[in-house]
């Protein structure tokens, strides 16, 4: 809806901290997008459920970095930001889109 988005492929530690990264921006703001595009209330718990089925994506796609992906998920959940590190790695896969074709 906004043009920005996480680099497409198999969930990585890199990739988790960009999801993470977007939903702390929604959660701060307040809102975010369903998946028809329409605008709905961010709440405390909508970014909980998302950023829990983080780990439960990489379980399914069988990654390696699951256990690193659940450290980075309770890590934000309790400080309700991202570590450094991470934040770093996030803005590495967030692809901004200025102008959709």
């Amino acid at each position: 809806m906004e043009g920005i988005y996480v680099e497409t492929g198999p969930m990585d530690a890199a990739k988790a901290a960009a999801h993470l990264y977007l939903h702390l921006r929604d959660l701060e703001r307040g809102f975010t997008y369903d998946h028809e595009c329409r605008r709905v209330p961010m709440t405390w718990q909508l970014f909980e459920a998302r950023s829990r089925y983080l780990v439960e994506i990489c379980g399914k796609q069988g990654g390696r970095e699951c256990g690193e992906i659940e450290e980075l998920v309770e890590e934000a959940l309790l400080h309700r930001a991202l570590p450094k590190w991470a934040e770093e790695l996030a803005l590495r896969k967030i692809i901004r889109i200025s102008q959709l074709i």
